[in-house]
């Protein structure tokens, strides 16, 4: 969502603080609409209201407002009285969403405090003041989300207009005939309460996620059995499997508990490695917190760890009982996640979403800033994106195989940097010098091509270091996705029509990567 979400209700309701907190959380910038108007009128609301009266007030209020509205990814702290104006709430429905932090008429009072309420004349007449109150009320109403605030302190207030601006949404996703609920929310661990009811359950996590994340996620579990590892790459593989097998023997768990694997893609890889291996396999759950967890890793059904420089080179398919995608999570992500996230989102839009590829060529600049809103939609139409791909083909033995757009030379790339370089910043590399192949090719035009070069190219280093064509294919012709020794590229005809080649040769390869390096 690029849209403003606009801040209504009474004053001394919390506007300007929970503006402050909401805006923080959300990755947007705050807008203050009466400091526009003190700029622009060079005084103060009180003074201006009383000199020049409500009427050119109002009028002030309302084009200050219309170039609010021109801008997007804003959250916007209005005056109390800004929304009782029809034409300001259609600007404001036009331009994003209305939000009613609705709080009683004591409640205001008490906020406000005795000093602001002894400034402000207004206050100093008790009937007066209840007839605005009451007179605001159908205003206020015409809002897309109410949130009572009375019992809240600004935090909380701020919680919950993200909750429910983010709403839940759930579907399942059937993998070889198993059904694996996909829930997505901003407090996505209050999910975990009925999956993990009666049972005991091992949360698996790094040390970076358990201090972001891991307060609300034991919280919801309870007492159970945590495990942290090392971040990064490393940490996924058969070394790091044998100790966590250790310890979870250790304190006697058994196939009847369940494991939780919290984190980003390396988290849930090797957690439902873990749990498909550990005596003979065990129910989990994954929790993904980073942008790439969701739109890629936790949804897929595919365990692995990786074998030195080779990537996922031992694993299973295995389905998860539940996926939580933890929206909350993502506001806390660095911009090098962010981008991680985004090339694969914008990957999964090239190859099954057109509408997907289309929403991150159009708004990448305010999802590289962090707007959680704009994630929370590339997430939830990636995740179903590809949902749908795997349900139809679990095993990657057709249809799935489009998935691996950018990701041939991609994790080549990857590999030769010894997993120094992010992966999605690899697949974004990967994505260059596929669509150099298709435009080569003829099967993409050169203003498509063109498109997707603009949207991949803020994704990647300045200073990309890439895989020389001929190392990097003695690198590929490890993959996995080989058949009887052959490469398999996916390659682009347009965007939404993805083909699968094995003909592409070292010389060819080595033409495309010479244009993305000019790229």
């Amino acid at each position: 969502m690029s849209g403003n979400i606009y801040l209504t209700g009474f004053m001394g309701a919390g506007k300007s603080t929970v503006g402050r907190l909401l805006a923080q959380a959300l990755g947007r910038r705050l807008v203050s609409l009466d400091q526009r108007i003190v700029r622009r009128l060079r005084q103060p609301v009180t003074e201006a209201f009383a000199r020049r009266g409500e009427e050119v007030f109002r009028q002030v209020e309302s084009e200050e407002l219309a170039r609010v509205a021109g801008e997007k990814g804003l959250v916007v702290d209005l005056g109390g009285g800004a929304a009782v104006s029809e034409h300001n709430r259609e600007l404001m429905h036009a331009s994003g969403g209305i939000v009613h932090l609705a709080a009683g008429l004591d409640t205001c009072r008490k906020r406000l405090g005795p000093h602001e309420v002894s400034t402000r004349p207004l206050w100093r007449d008790k009937k007066a003041v209840e007839r605005l109150f009451k007179a605001r009320q159908e205003a206020y109403a015409d809002c897309g989300l109410r949130v009572e605030v009375d019992q809240l302190d600004a935090g909380q207030a701020a919680q919950a207009v993200a909750a429910g601006l983010l709403g839940v949404e759930e579907f399942t996703l059937e993998m070889e005939g198993k059904p694996c609920l996909v829930h997505s929310s901003w407090g996505a661990q209050a999910a975990l309460a009925e999956a993990t009811e009666g049972r005991r359950v091992v949360l698996l996590t790094d040390r970076k996620v358990a201090a972001l994340h891991g307060a609300r996620y034991r919280e919801a579990l309870g007492d159970h059995l945590l495990i942290t590892l090392p971040p990064g790459e490393n940490s996924k593989s058969l070394k790091t499997a044998e100790k966590v097998y250790q310890q979870m023997l250790a304190a006697r768990i058994e196939r009847g508990d369940m494991l939780l694997a919290l984190g980003g893609g390396v988290m849930t890889d090797l957690g439902a490695f873990v749990a498909a291996t550990y005596k003979r396999g065990m129910d989990f759950l994954l929790a993904s917190t980073t942008l790439l967890g969701c739109v890629d890793a936790a949804v897929g059904g595919k365990a692995a760890v990786n074998l030195g420089p080779a990537k996922n080179q031992v694993g299973c398919f295995t389905q998860p009982r539940m996926v939580l995608l933890d929206l909350q999570a993502l506001a806390t992500l660095p911009k090098s996640q962010r981008v991680e996230g985004l090339a694969e989102a914008y990957k999964t839009g090239l190859v099954a979403d057109p509408e997907l590829a289309r929403l991150c060529q159009q708004d990448m600049d305010l999802f590289l800033k962090g707007e959680v809103l704009g994630l929370a939609q590339v997430v939830r139409r990636s995740v179903r994106a590809k949902a749908e791909v795997v349900g139809q083909d679990f095993r990657e033995g057709g249809r799935r195989a489009i998935l691996n757009f950018g990701h041939t030379y991609g994790h080549a790339l990857e590999g030769w940097h010894r997993y120094r370089l992010g992966h999605g910043q690899a697949v974004g590399g990967g994505m260059l010098v596929a669509t150099a192949l298709s435009a080569g090719r003829g099967m993409l035009t050169q203003e498509q091509a063109e498109s997707i070069y603009r949207t991949v190219k803020p994704l990647l280093p300045a200073d990309l270091a890439w895989a020389p064509a001929e190392e990097a294919w003695e690198i590929m012709l490890d993959d996995k996705k080989n058949i009887k020794g052959k490469v398999r590229f996916v390659l682009l005809k347009e965007v939404g029509q993805p083909v699968v080649v094995d003909d592409v040769t070292p010389q060819e390869l080595a033409q495309a990567l010479a244009q993305a390096r000019e790229i």
